[in-house]
């Protein structure tokens, strides 16, 4: 389930502006305030069906947006890729030049893909 929920609030990060404003308004207060689909409802004087139907039509204009544009995939390959880049070069004592031309490929190839 948390897995989903951080999916659902970094694809708002890349995608949101480009959701209306009560879309983006509703999975705010959903996933990141963690209000209710009630709680919701009643600050927005709209009916919970309605809430539900808002974050479902949002939650799939965001995956389609990923599924197109791909932008949170590159973004967590790219910090991967630079998670390993660090670990070649934070060794403790002496670090070896094979990491090192090891990290200098990896940045590279980073650097290429942005």
């Amino acid at each position: 389930m948390l897995e989903r929920i951080e999916h659902v609030v970094m694809l708002k990060d890349f995608y949101g502006p480009l959701l209306t404003e009560k879309q983006q308004s509703v999975l705010s207060l959903h996933y990141e305030n963690d209000w209710s689909l009630s709680e919701i409802a009643d600050n927005m004087k709209i009916s919970r069906q309605a809430v539900y139907d808002l974050l479902k039509r949002a939650e799939n204009s965001l995956q389609e947006y990923e599924d197109r544009l791909g932008l949170l995939q590159r973004f967590l390959k790219t910090e991967q890729e630079i998670e390993e880049v660090y670990r070649l070069l934070n060794n403790e004592g002496d670090i070896e030049l094979e990491n090192i031309y090891k990290a200098a490929q990896m940045l590279r190839k980073i650097s290429n893909s942005v």
